[in-house]
C-alpha cells in the first residue's frame, strides 16, 4: 500500500472518520488498528517479523524494570553495608547490559539477515545461496531498519532510566508500528511520540490545513520533481559506461542531488502531514540541508532523526568509552588541548558514518560513501584552527554574506562528490567523478543531452523547473525564519489558490509525463 495508492487514502480517510467519532475515546487502538492493517497490506509475513521485534524489546524493557525493582528492593534490606549496596548495583548494571546486548543481537541480526545475507551469501565461501530470504520465500518487511533502530533507542533509554518501561504490548507495538512513519521515517523517540500516540486528540481546522498544505507541498516535490528526473539520471548512468563524459556525469550527480532531496523530504513531509491529520507531530527530517555551510551542518539538516539516533546511541557511547578517553589524553599530551579534544570525535565520526554507509547497504560503495562524509568532517574538525590563521592572515571577512554563500556553495560541491559513490557502484563511482575532472567533454553533451532527457515526454521539464523554484522559494522562507503556510495565507485569496492549484496540477500532469510511478527511495533502506 503505497503513499499514492487509492487504498492508502480510502484507509486515511475512514481512519479519520472512525477517530474523531466512533472511537475518540480509545483513539490509540484505532491508531494500532490502522497500522496493522496497513503493514499486513505488504504481506502478513512482515507483520511476523514487526511482532518479533516489538514482543522482544517490549519484554526486554520489563525485564529491565524487574531488575531494577529488584536492585532497589535488595539495597534496602535492613542492616545491609554500603559496600554490598554497590557490589548489589553493579551485579545488577552488568545484568541489564547483558539484556540489552542480548535483544540487540537478537534484533540486529534479523535486520542483517533480511539487508545483507543475500548480498554476502554469494561472496562467503561455504554460503549458500539457498540460505537468503528470497530463497525460502522471505520478503523483506516494510520498514524494518526504521522499526528497529526506533525499537532499539527505546530499549537502550529504559536501560539508561530517562523514561519507564511501557507496561501495555498493544501500546508499545502502535510506537514503534505508527503506520505513516512505517515507509522511510522518521526515527522517533518514544519519551516524544508515545505520550501524543495515547492522547485524546480533538479536530481542528487549523491543524487540518496545515496538514494538508504540507501533504500537498510533499506530493508535488515528490511526483513533479523526484519522478520526472528519475528516468534521465538512470539513462545516463544505468548503463555502468566507465568512458562516460564528465559533462553527462555532472549532470546526472546534480540531478540526482535534486531526485534524492524532492524524494526523501517529499516523503518525509507527507507522511508528517497523514500524521498531523490524527493531531500527532513527529520528529522533523529535513531542515534545507542544501543551505549548510559545512558537510558537519549538513548532517545536522540531512536525515536529522537518523543522525541523532547515531549520535546518541552510538557517537558518544563509543567516543566516552575508557580507551577512547585515555587516547583523548594522550592527543593532548603529545597534539595540544586541541588535538586531545577532536581527534577522539574524528575516530568515533569515522565509526558512525561507516555504520551509516552500511545502513544504506552492504555494497562497497555506500561505506566509501560513509568514510568518505566522515573523513572530510574529521579533517574539518582537525584543521578548524589553520583555516581559522588563513582566514585572519587573508583578512577574509568570515561574518561577511559573500563568504556565507561561498561556504554553501562549497559544501553543496562536497555533498555531491560523495553523491558519484551513493548513487552507482564504486567502479562506476570513481570513473564518473575522475571523468568530471579530467574528460569533462561538452561536446558530449551537446550530442547525448537530448536523447536522456527525453527519458520523460510532454512537458516534464517545465513541470520540474517550476515546481523547484517553488521548493526553493519555500527553504529561503524556512531558513530565513518565516513560516511558508503562514506566508502563503497573508496572500490575497486569488493568489493564494493559485499557488494551491497550481502545486496540484503540478501534480497531476507529472503523471502524463512517465510511464510508470516509483516507489520511494528511502524505502529501500
Amino acid at each position: 500500500m503505497e503513499l499514492y495508492s487509492l487504498s492508502f487514502v480510502l484507509l486515511v480517510a475512514v481512519g479519520l472518520v472512525l477517530y474523531y467519532t466512533v472511537l475518540r475515546r480509545c483513539q490509540w487502538v484505532c491508531l494500532l488498528a490502522l497500522s496493522l492493517v496497513f503493514f499486513a497490506s505488504s504481506g502478513a509475513q512482515g507483520l511476523v517479523f514487526l511482532l518479533f521485534t516489538a514482543f522482544t524489546v517490549w519484554g526486554g524493557g520489563l525485564w529491565l524494570a524487574c531488575l531494577d525493582a529488584d536492585c532497589a528492593a535488595r539495597r534496602k534490606a535492613p542492616g545491609i553495608t554500603k559496600d554490598e549496596k554497590k557490589a548489589i548495583k553493579t551485579q545488577t548494571t552488568h545484568r541489564k547490559k547483558g539484556v540489552v546486548a542480548l535483544l540487540l543481537v537478537v534484533n540486529f541480526l534479523v535486520l542483517g539477515y533480511f539487508k545483507y545475507w543475500s548480498y554476502f551469501a554469494r561472496l562467503l565461501p561455504g554460503a549458500s545461496a539457498a540460505s537468503a530470504p528470497s530463497a525460502l520465500g522471505l520478503v523483506m518487511p516494510l520498514g524494518i531498519s526504521f522499526y528497529t533502530f526506533q525499537a532499539v533507542g527505546y530499549l537502550i533509554d529504559c536501560y539508561r532510566g530517562r523514561h519507564p518501561a511501557e507496561k501495555n504490548f498493544a501500546k508499545f507495538l502502535l510506537f514503534i508500528g505508527f503506520f505513516p512513519q512505517l515507509i522511510q521515517g522518521p526515527i522517533n523517540r518514544y519519551g516524544a511520540l508515545e505520550p501524543q500516540l495515547t492522547a485524546v486528540h480533538t479536530w481542528e481546522w487549523e491543524r487540518t490545513k496545515r496538514a494538508l498544505f504540507l501533504l500537498l507541498f510533499g506530493a508535488m516535490k515528490k511526483y513533479a520533481i523526484a519522478n520526472l528526473t528519475a528516468p534521465t539520471i538512470a539513462a545516463i548512468l544505468d548503463g555502468n559506461d566507465t568512458t562516460l563524459a564528465g559533462s553527462m556525469a555532472l549532470t546526472a550527480i546534480l540531478l540526482y542531488s535534486l531526485q534524492q532531496y524532492a524524494d526523501f523530504s517529499g516523503g518525509i513531509d507527507m507522511v508528517l502531514g497523514v500524521a498531523q491529520l490524527y493531531g500527532i507531530e513527529m520528529m522533523p527530517n529535513f531542515r534545507q540541508p542544501y543551505f549548510s555551510t559545512s558537510l558537519g551542518d549538513f548532517w545536522r539538516r540531512w536525515h536529522i532523526s537518523l543522525g541523532a539516533w547515531m549520535r546518541d546511541y552510538l557517537f558518544y557511547p563509543f567516543a566516552l568509552t575508557k580507551p577512547m578517553q585515555s587516547f583523548g589524553k594522550w592527543a593532548t599530551k603529545h597534539g595540544g588541548k586541541h588535538f586531545g579534544r577532536v581527534l577522539p570525535a574524528a575516530v568515533a565520526n569515522l565509526l558512525v558514518f561507516a555504520v551509516v554507509g552500511i545502513w544504506h547497504g552492504p555494497q562497497a560503495h555506500y561505506l566509501v560513501w560513509g568514510l568518505y562524509n566522515g573523513a572530510v568532517i574529521a579533517l574539518a574538525d582537525l584543521l578548524e584552527p589553520a583555516f581559522k590563521k588563513v582566514n585572519n592572515t587573508l583578512h577574509i571577512p568570515t561574518e561577511s554574506k559573500g563568504w556565507h554563500i561561498f561556504r554553501i556553495l562549497r559544501t553543496f560541491v562536497i555533498v555531491n562528490i560523495g553523491w558519484y559513490f551513493d548513487r552507482v557502484g564504486l567502479t562506476m563511482g570513481a570513473a564518473c567523478l575522475r571523468n568530471t575532472f579530467t574528460d569533462f567533454r561538452p561536446a558530449a553533451f551537446t550530442a547525448q543531452a537530448p536523447g536522456a532527457f527525453a527519458a520523460v515526454s510532454g512537458p516534464a521539464w517545465g513541470i520540474v523547473v517550476i515546481a523547484t523554484v517553488l521548493v526553493f522559494v519555500h527553504s529561503v522562507l524556512c531558513e530565513t525564519g518565516r513560516d511558508p503556510y503562514t506566508e502563503v495565507h497573508r496572500l490575497p485569496l486569488p493568489l493564494r489558490w493559485a499557488l494551491y492549484y497550481l502545486a496540484i496540477f503540478l501534480v497531476l500532469i507529472s503523471s502524463i509525463c512517465v510511464t510508470e510511478t516509483s516507489g520511494f527511495l528511502y524505502a529501500n533502506f
